[in-house]
């Protein structure tokens, strides 16, 4: 009785012990989180609640509930995929182990200036998240659009400006040189990226929350058919002859393959090493694909053999990417750090650039020689020269600047 009694008190304690979470372990782990809840448990935004200072066991059956399917969303069931209950415990320990108190952030010191043709030479847009805004540069023209504008696009002949609201579930479609709204189109749940073809015909809409795609004619402005991907559909590159188009599913399962004559997902690219595939955009030669995910990597996809050739390192959270028109450079932004990576598409070396707090949207200029990243912590825009690799000029905008698009650069 008295071994049953003390092996009982044992196995009792081993269990306690090991529920208990490890709090270094828990930091470590917890860079899968930093994309939206911040390096330090507080929120980025308003829709990303806070962790720091949450208590333990609430914590612990929230990621419990999202990896049973008992709580639903897109990007969670990306996060929790990989965790077991002990990374769930470290987790819950680490953020109970923080004080709720949001970060001070020390915006740099960079002279804000004004919008130059100079540093803009084609016309470029960028969507403002909390502003519900769209503002055009080097104009500085600001259009009032719909409720949380996030991803924007252009249309090649540049007379359309597209933009989602994930709020409405629509795409806005905008006139490019007026800013009047010419249509707001329902698609499906919670669209993210929208990507306009090489003929300009049409338009994919990445709907996170339905797991399609909507695909939007730009003629007659309306929803013509719907393509079924796999788990959280984000965003969308097409080839530059338009018979294919790849986009990253952030539910996990890799790279979608869409045959646009078929309008039909034909197959899944997994992509090894990476968690919760966000952002993608192709080499030149379109043979590669750099594929940003939603912690801290970006993996370099060889596309004919579907093997991963390498996974690199960059900030922290999740980012826009966008390999430069010349081929030479794939930048990438960290929403949860201070500074964008620009990586060398030949040797893969990484050059870290910074740039200020919460950058997230990045587009290269048509020649290449700009690079322009949203800054969604001090509401600026920050314009760097590819030439010295540094900061030139931080343009102050709305409120959340979130995407660019830019004529030109598709």
């Amino acid at each position: 009785m008295k071994l049953n009694i003390y092996t009982g008190l044992i196995i009792g304690f081993m269990t306690i012990t090991a529920n208990a979470g490890d709090i270094k372990q828990g930091q470590t782990k917890s860079a899968i989180c930093a994309g939206c809840h911040g390096a330090n448990g507080i929120g980025l935004s308003s829709e990303y609640p806070n962790l720091a200072g949450q208590k333990k066991g609430y914590l612990v059956k929230q990621l419990k509930d999202f990896k049973q399917g008992k709580r639903t969303d897109p990007t969670m069931a990306a996060m929790v995929l990989a965790l077991n209950n002990q990374d769930i415990d470290n987790l819950a320990a680490y953020y109970s182990s923080l004080k709720a108190i949001p970060m001070v952030i020390k915006k740099q010191q960079t002279v804000t200036q004004k919008a130059s043709t100079n540093e803009f030479p084609e016309t470029t847009f960028i969507t403002m998240k909390k502003s519900a805004t769209l503002e055009t540069f080097p104009q500085e023209i600001t259009w009032q659009g719909g409720e949380n504008m996030l991803y924007n696009a252009i249309t090649p002949d540049a007379k359309l400006v597209l933009a989602t609201s994930p709020s409405k579930n629509s795409v806005y479609i905008f006139n490019a040189k007026t800013g009047s709204i010419l249509a707001v189109v329902k698609v499906g749940k919670a669209p993210k990226g929208v990507k306009v073809s090489p003929d300009g015909k049409v338009a994919y809409i990445s709907n996170q929350g339905s797991n399609n795609i909507s695909v939007v004619d730009l003629i007659n402005y309306k929803v013509v058919n719907t393509i079924k991907t796999g788990k959280g559909p984000h965003n969308a590159r097409f080839t530059q002859d338009g018979k294919r188009a790849y986009v990253t599913l952030q539910g996990g399962e890799g790279i979608g393959v869409i045959d646009t004559q078929l309008q039909k997902m034909i197959k899944i690219i997994p992509v090894a090493g990476i968690t919760g595939p966000h952002n993608l955009d192709l080499s030149k030669d379109e043979k590669i694909a750099f594929v940003r995910d939603f912690v801290h990597h970006v993996a370099v996809l060889d596309l004919q053999t579907g093997q991963v050739k390498k996974v690199l390192m960059v900030g922290n959270g999740h980012g826009g990417i966008d390999v430069t028109p010349d081929g030479r450079y794939a930048a990438t932004a960290a929403i949860g750090d201070n500074f964008i990576s620009v990586i060398d598409t030949q040797s893969y070396a990484v050059t870290n650039i910074i740039v200020g707090n919460g950058p997230h949207g990045i587009r290269a200029s048509k020649d290449s020689r700009w690079l322009y990243v949203t800054i969604t912590k001090e509401n600026q825009v920050a314009v760097i020269d590819m030439q010295t690799m540094k900061v030139v000029k931080k343009i102050s905008v709305g409120k959340f600047p979130f995407w660019i698009a830019v004529q030109g650069n598709f």
